[in-house]
């Protein structure tokens, strides 16, 4: 009864164009008041934040927005600027659903209903991130969940070798990547087109925190580092990227190629591209800036693993940009190490994600070598990937007492007869398969790694090998690694190179 009174009250106020709109996305042209495309009906606003919402209509214009729900509500209201924005601040929401957000202006409404207050978290990066439930081998228990709810964006055209139609062409010219969507309360049928890794992240986060959950995923296969970096930040701090794409060989050559062959570089004219520097940021996370979330969860790099040292100064970019985009300097950002694969730079560039995540603020690294395909970039096991996320994200963010992570190396010592490796993370330290440890190597100054034979002793690692005073450890250091040390809770160590103090 109450939403019948509410639209009759609308439909009262219709002018020039005379429509109420429910549960919809913004609508361009003509008749003022537009919202962003993640206002739909079950959508989640980001819980316990001081809720901002914004959006379009006629300068100067009078927006009022009414957010109700079983507790309470809440009226605020605004006039648009000269330029067309308007925004209103909502009080901090607790966790809560079953809300109803109305947002009229002159002459239009949009009314949101099954509205949850949770916290969101953006499932990103390319084809592994992108990798849909159903694809895995382990989908294990998936109940329907109607407080665990997906927005899935869907591109428009996917990176493969074939020139895109016409209208794909126009669209991705115009930044209009993606298909238009809406939240979905997880079922069956979503999820199983939903990632992998992220359904699998966002359950263990329903699972343990009993709050909704919103999970956003807009990962593109095959896509680039630089394609998500905001366009100032590569202006400041890599602005040789920015030169012309199709021929700047600083790129990976086959993302330059494919999005050659997919918009008909030079035949039709086009010049835009989802592998373009800046690009995905621009369509995909720009828009996001007004609807505060609660984390990033991120596994690429995959298209990036040919040069390391750019890729270092391009995730540091990405994470800047992203979390100057959202207006919060420490906003989560969990990634998702590179796995085993015959790929000569993987173990070079795990280590060299392992390093970024203890520099970067508020980032850390959920590791997968250990559930790799040594022929496949495309693993099949992604529950334990997203649950290891989840960890994670439970522990520094949730400030649940709970392991994170498997080992991570403290120090490496030289004694005068074995080199000793301390861990953090290390209760019940162990081999995952009840084996001898594997896959450790030492080296003296000329760096020419031998291996070492590994016993676990007192929660540390001890090492002996020919080298009569090692000065480098290593360890897991194959594309495709058959190392073994986990801790208590079976989480495995990292890749890892580091010196050998005395």
């Amino acid at each position: 009864m109450r939403n019948i009174i509410i639209m009759a009250l609308l439909l009262l106020m219709a002018g020039a164009c005379d429509r109420v709109h429910t549960g919809s996305a913004s609508e361009a042209g003509g008749c003022g008041l537009q919202m962003s495309h993640l206002y739909t009906d079950g959508m989640v606003l980001q819980r316990d934040v001081r809720l901002v919402i914004k959006g379009e209509a006629a300068a100067g214009e009078k927006v009022t927005v009414r957010l109700e729900g079983p507790f309470r509500t809440v009226t605020r209201r605004a006039r648009a600027s000269a330029e067309g924005v308007w925004e209103v601040k909502m009080p901090s929401l607790k966790a809560a659903t079953g809300l109803t957000l109305t947002i009229s202006g002159r002459d239009k409404a949009y009314v949101y209903d099954d509205v949850a207050a949770g916290d969101i978290w953006v499932c990103s990066g390319q084809s592994n991130m992108f990798f849909r439930v159903f694809e895995g081998t382990d989908i294990g228990d998936t109940p329907a969940d109607p407080d665990l709810r997906l927005f899935n964006m869907r591109p428009r055209g996917y990176v493969n070798n074939e020139r895109w139609t016409d209208e794909q062409i126009a669209s991705v010219q115009a930044l209009d990547f993606y298909h238009p969507t809406s939240w979905q309360a997880c079922d069956g049928q979503n999820m199983a087109d939903f990632s992998a890794v992220g359904y699998h992240f966002g359950k263990m986060l329903r699972d343990s925190l009993d709050v909704p959950i919103g999970l956003i995923c807009n990962a593109i296969g095959g896509s680039p580092t630089e394609a998500w970096v905001g366009r100032s930040f590569l202006e400041e701090g890599y602005p040789e990227i920015l030169e012309e794409w199709f021929g700047n060989e600083l790129l990976n050559q086959w993302c330059r190629e494919m999005g050659m062959i997919n918009i008909g570089y030079p035949e039709t004219g086009a010049t835009r591209h989802p592998f373009e520097p800046c690009y995905l940021f621009e369509s995909a996370i720009a828009p996001m800036g007004g609807f505060p979330v609660k984390g990033v969860i991120w596994y690429q790099g995959e298209s990036n693993d040919y040069d390391i040292p750019m890729h270092e100064r391009l995730l540091g970019l990405l994470v800047d940009s992203w979390r100057d985009n959202w207006d919060n300097p420490e906003l989560p950002f969990h990634f998702v190490q590179l796995s085993s694969l015959y790929r000569d730079t993987w173990p070079a560039f795990r280590d060299s994600q392992r390093r970024l995540a203890d520099a970067i603020p508020h980032c850390e690294m959920a590791v997968s070598s250990d559930l790799g395909d040594s022929l496949d970039v495309h693993p099949r096991q992604k529950r334990p990937v997203g649950e290891r996320l989840a960890r994670l994200a439970l522990h520094h963010d949730y400030g649940m007492d709970l392991v994170p992570c498997g080992p991570v190396l403290k120090e490496a010592v030289w004694n005068g007869e074995q080199t000793v490796l301390s861990f953090e993370h290390a209760d019940g330290l162990k081999t995952a398969d009840a084996q001898a440890l594997r896959c450790f190597e030492v080296a003296s100054e000329d760096e020419v790694y031998v291996p070492a034979e590994a016993v676990i002793s007192d929660g540390k690692v001890i090492l002996t090998s020919e080298i009569r005073s090692p000065w480098y450890v290593r360890y897991a250091w194959q594309p495709y690694t058959r190392a073994n040390l986990v801790n208590g809770d079976g989480l495995p160590a990292s890749t890892f190179c580091a010196p050998v103090s005395r």
